[in-house]
């Protein structure tokens, strides 16, 4: 193509926001590199952007030359330095061009790259490296005799905090946190690589993420090596040679759901390990995985629909894994053993976590003074209208609706 003309057009996207630390790092660590003129594009590009939704209208090139006060071509100079660092990708078609604006490197990355950090010390010299250094440094405490004892995933969440199954990628990008990782799961990796199959086989693709997720899909699930290696083969894509956690997560669900269709259509299983749940209900509410808690409600089979149900209300909503067993089996008893969709616990549930209902005997007491109330209007032909004088200790404000969705 020819080079850059005042009169192409161009749009600006980014898939996360800029924060105020980004800023920082640009300032100190990638201007004195790529100079002013690039750095002061960057800035240009990026407050461009609809907040919002994180991209431009279309512009002129002559606008940004107005904006930056430099010539196209001096822009576009600017514009390959920010290609070059990793600062922005360019793409191409029919005169016009996006720019997609992409987040500077964590100053940690940054002074650890072999290249960037080098650069960066012969830009601004040894002394003014440290210096700069120095504003980005946290305080360090010295854990020398002290024991980890942070639980894993699986010691404190026997039930399917997972996420949403529909993955969305065009999100608003936020920095990740350490995510959540299965400790004491019986997975068999040997057993796992070696029944892969070789052209799906690549040990640099089990990256660490790769195989948490799988372990974490393993547990949730109840996947052996095997199905585990089954999915973890219809993850791989061919034309990108790489294994895609979304997929993972997607396969491991259609995976759940077939199996399920599978034993509900052959033979029932028996529970497993009900002996060494606890006899006491508020114990048992705290302990027992929802899967478990809905095939002993029903008939042994569980619907991937109620299973998803569970799923949300302790990953989306937030609900402690035992309040959401407790709205799970009292929502069952009063609805004669159908339980509505997501959009009714949703409302429930939400109203629960606004009110701060966090513990199971909370719940428990909460849900046995919502029957005596129903049981109470019932007797009477009637609903009851809560007055300053009868109303619950706890407000909700989804209580009228509820006495209809039980009538």
């Amino acid at each position: 193509m020819e080079g850059l003309r005042s009169t192409d057009r161009f749009v600006a996207f980014s898939k996360a926001v800029i924060s105020s630390q980004d800023y920082q790092t640009l300032t100190l660590f990638y201007q004195p590199i790529i100079g002013e003129g690039a750095f002061v594009l960057f800035c240009t590009l990026a407050s461009l952007l609809d907040r919002q939704k994180l991209s431009s209208k279309e512009y002129l090139h002559n606008d940004l030359e107005s904006l930056v006060n430099k010539s196209v071509t001096e822009i576009e100079k600017d514009r390959h330095r920010l290609e070059a660092i990793g600062l922005l990708d360019v793409f191409y078609q029919n005169d016009q061009f996006i720019y997609e604006i992409n987040m500077p490197m964590s100053p940690s990355a940054f002074v650890n790259d072999g290249v960037l950090g080098e650069y960066l010390k012969s830009s601004i010299s040894k002394d003014r490296f440290v210096k700069v250094l120095d504003i980005f440094k946290t305080k360090s405490f010295n854990k020398k005799n002290y024991i980890r004892i942070t639980k894993s995933f699986d010691e404190v969440f026997p039930s399917m905090p997972l996420s949403e199954p529909e993955i969305e990628e065009d999100l608003i990008g936020v920095h990740n946190g350490n995510g959540v990782f299965v400790s004491n799961h019986p997975f068999e990796w040997r057993t796992f690589e070696e029944s892969i199959p070789k052209e799906f086989y690549d040990p640099s693709l089990l990256t660490k993420a790769v195989k948490n997720k799988i372990l974490n899909l393993a547990y949730v699930y109840g996947l052996n090596e095997l199905d585990a290696r089954d999915i973890y083969a219809r993850s791989f894509d061919e034309k990108t040679k790489i294994v895609s956690l979304s997929r993972l997560a997607t396969e491991a669900r259609e995976h759940y759901k077939l199996s399920s269709r599978i034993e509900h259509t052959s033979s029932k299983e028996p529970l497993k390990n009900i002996e060494d749940l606890p006899q006491d209900p508020f114990e048992y509410f705290k302990v027992v995985p929802p899967i478990q808690l809905l095939k002993e409600l029903g008939d042994g089979h569980v619907n991937a629909s109620d299973l998803r149900v569970a799923e949300r209300l302790i990953e989306d909503i937030g609900l402690d894994k035992g309040v959401a067993n407790v709205l799970l089996a009292y929502t069952f008893q009063i609805k004669n053993g159908n339980l509505p969709s997501y959009d009714y616990f949703e409302k429930v549930g939400s109203s629960w976590k606004r009110n701060q209902i966090k513990t199971v005997e909370l719940a428990m007491d909460y849900v046995k003074h919502l029957k005596s109330q129903y049981d109470q209007s019932m007797a009477k032909g009637k609903k009851t209208k809560y007055t300053k004088t009868n109303k619950p200790d706890i407000e909700i404000d989804w209580l009228d609706e509820y006495y209809n969705s039980i009538e």
